[in-house]
């Protein structure tokens, strides 16, 4: 049975937090060009993470990870893809330390067909097999699993997978679903993977919200949001894994208090620390990676993390501006020590007071830690030696069964299947995040949003669940107004 979490619980669980344990990312929307230098590598950009159980696969964990911020559909005449010479991750951490148990580790390589044509594809083009595509991208996907040592097994899961392409148009790619169906795998293990374009499943008014909160309309809770996100498409990686696969007995989920149950998810991305690119498109870097010095040894096949993502978000409107790229080189284990100063007394706390007037607490925000980085008791809360600590995962009990009745306010809605228990694709944690930061979890229920509160699109209700990408020749980007509405209380 469901555990009802209602807004007054969840403020007697935060009342008792010591604030020396304290590091909450907690923003306004998502990662989208969040930090100074991550923003002149949009190709190793996080900008969101999603940790789900789907209705039609209750016994799997679902993870979307998405990069590369503002992909417009027409960006011709190469189009966005994945980066060869970066590795993209996603992790999970079944204990609550903050360190990664399980990962997942893409590897992508980009081929030309046919290097004399200007085309990406020729018109026409019906699949995979058809030699009218040029641009072709594989990924290889492996899994990395770490024991209680520290020590990591690698082990290839899946070689030579298709990426699906950007959806160029309507004459270029007449049968475009016949790309993404193929770029749908089942693995040995049983996982399910995907990679590609898609449709970015983040909506935000962008502009009112980094215009110091300049909503629209009110309180930003009765619609009337312009979502400058539509329109758009991101790079996408889908798994759906067994849950055996990534619990801390390697065992099947059996309730929602099994010890088991809570895991912890992030995506990151790499890049080696030395790099020499190339001019030509189809020739490998050339670097002293894996190659003998004069000393006989071999040098280092060093990567870097570059860019990190669990909640959303800490690093656009928490974490300092000179702060944002350390943050997104570091591991959750070390959030507590490194920032958690800067969530004690939250500068957009004192916004929100400055601009509505709403009495949000500015001090000592213990009740944004239990429900975010801890985890609720008796929901989302790690089990054993690690319960409580405080890291930025995005912590999903897998024995929460799907919402009959979901709400876009998760959690403060009533709906434990919701963020932050998880995140899904429909949660609207710009206004959730707002209601927060406002003091929801501390009885001050403030009718806080964006005015924007759905995707421009439907999501899918099976594998990969995000929608359809937008084509180039189709291309409409930020044009969707969300209609005006009958105010919503706090919480939804």
């Amino acid at each position: 049975m469901r555990s009802r979490i209602t807004p007054r619980r969840l403020a007697v669980l935060g009342s008792g937090i010591a604030a020396a344990a304290i590091a909450v990312p907690l923003g306004i929307g998502s990662s989208h060009r969040e930090a100074l230098n991550i923003m002149l590598d949009p190709t190793a950009d996080n900008t969101d993470t999603y940790a789900f159980t789907a209705d039609d696969a209750p016994g799997d964990l679902t993870v979307v990870a998405n990069w590369i911020p503002g992909e417009t559909p027409n960006a011709g005449p190469t189009f966005f893809r994945f980066d060869d010479r970066a590795r993209y991750f996603v992790h999970i951490d079944n204990t609550g330390d903050g360190k990664p148990d399980v990962s997942y580790r893409w590897e992508f390589k980009t081929k030309l067909n046919n290097p004399g044509s200007n085309l990406f594809a020729a018109p026409g083009t019906q699949g995979f097999d058809d030699p009218g595509l040029n641009v072709e991208q594989t990924y290889k996907l492996t899994k990395e699993t770490t024991n209680r040592k520290g020590k990591t097994k690698e082990r290839t899961i899946g070689r030579n997978l298709p990426v699906a392409p950007p959806n160029i148009g309507p004459k270029t790619f007449p049968n475009y679903q016949n790309f993404v169906d193929a770029s749908i795998r089942t693995l040995k293990d049983g996982t399910k993977s995907f990679a590609g374009s898609r449709d970015d499943p983040f909506f935000i008014d962008l502009g009112a919200v980094f215009d110091s909160l300049n909503i629209r309309s009110g309180t930003g809770n009765q619609g009337g949001g312009n979502d400058d996100i539509s329109g758009t498409n991101i790079s996408s990686t889908v798994l759906q894994i067994p849950e055996r696969l990534i619990t801390n007995d390697g065992e099947d989920v059996a309730n929602e208090g099994a010890d088991n149950a809570v895991v912890g998810v992030w995506a990151t991305t790499e890049r080696r620390k030395v790099e020499v690119t190339n001019a030509d498109f189809n020739v490998e870097s050339k670097s002293t990676v894996g190659k003998k010095s004069k000393s006989g040894k071999k040098a280092k096949n060093n990567f870097v993390q570059v860019s990190r993502l669990g909640n959303p978000l800490v690093n656009e409107l928490i974490i300092p501006l000179g702060t944002k790229d350390q943050f997104n080189r570091t591991r959750p284990n070390t959030d507590a020590k490194k920032y958690g100063k800067f969530v004690l007394k939250p500068e957009l706390a004192a916004v929100l007071n400055a601009l509505f007037n709403v009495n949000a607490p500015e001090n000592n925000r213990t009740d944004i830690v239990q429900a975010v980085l801890q985890g609720l008791p008796g929901l989302n809360e790690h089990s054993g030696k690690f319960a409580g600590t405080p890291v930025d995962t995005i912590k999903i009990n897998l024995g929460t069964p799907p919402s009959a009745t979901p709400s876009r306010f998760g959690v403060i809605g009533g709906d434990t299947a919701g963020y932050p228990n998880g995140r899904r694709l429909i949660d609207d944690v710009v206004d959730i995040d707002l209601q927060v930061v406002a003091g929801f979890l501390k009885g001050n229920e403030v009718p806080l949003g964006d005015g924007v509160d759905q995707n421009d699109k439907p999501f899918l209700s099976t594998f990969p669940y995000l929608a359809a990408p937008d084509s180039g020749f189709e291309a409409n980007v930020g044009q969707r107004f969300e209609p005006a509405h009958e105010p919503v209380p706090a919480g939804g």
